[in-house]
């Protein structure tokens, strides 16, 4: 199927590779069906494009490697309505916000995880109740941010 795109123009999905967020993203519950779209020039982004909203793109992050004791707790529940089998099947992503002072000033929300099960194409948001996370997560240290491309 072809869908059309702001950001990247038409793009040809095949069923295989959308995911469904049964009950959308914050703000987003609308959009449920979604592509992930690699950075090839940093693959510690990719972007999450709804198929059906040519407007809407997410930046998302690995956010283990933005802070390197983050974790997500997989409870049954979870585990149950993603479909989850195995650990190898899970990823974890963070959404990327980039201000208007630039890519330098980027933050993560580490609150709102995404959480896709690779094998089923199944995704949820998710809200941990956490005292140690933030919503707008510096995504760099200031030092580094001048040297990082999030592509698009």
């Amino acid at each position: 199927m072809k869908i059309k795109t702001e950001r990247f123009g038409e793009l040809d999905v095949e069923e295989k590779d959308i995911y469904t967020f049964k009950k959308g993203l914050l703000a987003f519950e609308h959009l449920q069906k979604y592509v992930l779209i690699d950075i090839v020039e940093n693959p510690a982004f990719k972007w999450l494009q709804p198929i059906d909203n040519p407007r809407v793109a997410f930046l998302l992050v690995d956010p283990f490697l933005v802070k390197k004791d983050y974790y997500v707790d997989i409870d049954d529940y979870l585990k149950t309505e993603l479909e989850i089998e195995k650990q190898k099947d899970v990823l974890i992503y963070t959404i990327v916000t980039v201000p208007d002072t630039g890519f330098k000033d980027a933050t993560t929300n580490l609150v709102g995880p995404l959480v896709l099960n690779i094998k089923k194409r199944k995704g949820k948001q998710i809200v941990l109740e956490r005292d140690d996370l933030a919503i707008k997560y510096p995504l760099f240290p200031q030092k580094h941010a001048e040297k990082v491309s999030c592509g698009g």
